[in-house]
């Protein structure tokens, strides 16, 4: 049996993203039990930090990918594989036949057009379910759209999804599935550990993973946003916030150890953020690190002026980023770097 365990696979702290994702169950359970007219179970969920590379080269037999794109709000994809006798045992099953020919088909282990087609329908359904159950339980928009079905193994993973995709970390929640009459299979839902923190604007720790400290990003861009947590994450556990006055909640209600800001929002700038973070006595000793685009003396005058300690230029590198962020922990200079 395929599975999402290994020896890379890395136990999750509880989370907003996996209540969420399992409170959908009941509902995939009672719409998948009347497509296949069979009861259908998904039980002892669990979810793990891994990457799909780990997954393929652990992988004991080839499966069936299919990729969900996220829009609207969010932007990426959801994951969800079964192995290629699950895929062909389902869609036996969509089509119809009896039982003893389901097990015939799954047994030879050959996914024909028919049966394809069947399980593409199949996987269909489920992104229409999920998408369904997830609309009313994230805080921003979200829409769920069937892609593409791919067989994928060891071999071909490399054209079937990118380096990039293959090798960055993902959240994946393995559930049991269970239908009645068949052997007991595995049910594996996987997103990028960026978008799955996005969903909640929640940290989704490693269990007892030590970090340098906590650093908590203020900008009105996702995508900004996006780069903060992928260059730091490693290292710092990233907070991130698109309004400023969520801001303002987080740092009263967490230990922050530093704030990045960028100058120019909408709701509220980064200037007057940043003023009222320093006149609140449980907030006025954090460091603050500007960030913009536009690196004019001007805005770097300001930003010294209204408290901030130091001044980060847009695009960011992962090098310059950890450069102004170390000096101000590790050293306490709160100074404005001439760089």
């Amino acid at each position: 049996m395929t599975t999402m365990e290994n020896n890379s696979s890395k136990k999750i702290s509880s989370s907003k993203l996996e209540e969420t994702l399992v409170s959908t169950f009941p509902r995939i359970c009672t719409d998948c039990g009347k497509l296949m007219n069979k009861q259908f179970f998904l039980t002892n969920p669990i979810l793990q930090s891994t990457t799909l590379d780990s997954f393929l080269k652990n992988a004991a037999s080839n499966s069936v990918i299919a990729r969900f794109a996220i829009e609207e709000f969010y932007d990426g994809e959801i994951y969800f594989i079964l192995t290629i006798k699950e895929a062909i045992t389902i869609g036996s099953l969509v089509l119809t036949l009896d039982d003893a020919a389901v097990r015939e088909n799954a047994n030879k282990g050959i996914l024909d057009g028919d049966c394809l087609d069947a399980f593409k329908e199949f996987t269909n359904q489920i992104c229409g379910m999920l998408d369904n159950e997830l609309r009313p339980k994230l805080p921003k928009p979200i829409h769920l759209k069937l892609t593409s079905t791919t067989v994928i193994n060891k071999e071909n993973g490399n054209t079937v999804l990118s380096e990039e995709i293959l090798n960055e970390e993902c959240l994946t929640l393995t559930a049991t599935m269970r239908i009645l009459g068949f052997d007991d299979a595995q049910f594996i839902l996987s997103i990028s550990k960026l978008i799955g923190e996005e969903f909640f604007s929640e940290v989704i720790e490693e269990k007892d993973k030590d970090f340098k400290g906590t650093i908590l990003a203020v900008d009105d861009s996702n995508t900004d946003l996006r780069i903060i947590r992928k260059l730091l994450g490693s290292e710092y556990k990233v907070m991130v916030t698109s309004n400023p006055n969520d801001a303002l909640s987080l740092l009263q209600k967490n230990h922050i150890d530093l704030v990045l800001m960028d100058i120019y929002m909408p709701i509220m700038d980064g200037l007057t953020l940043c003023e009222r973070i320093k006149r609140n006595a449980m907030s006025h000793n954090i460091p603050i690190i500007m960030c913009s685009s536009s690196p004019t003396q001007n805005n770097v005058i300001h930003a010294v002026r209204s408290g901030a300690v130091d001044f980060l230029v847009k695009p960011f590198t992962r090098q310059k980023m950890l450069e102004k962020i170390n000096k101000h922990l590790n050293n306490g200079q709160l100074l404005v770097s001439k760089n």
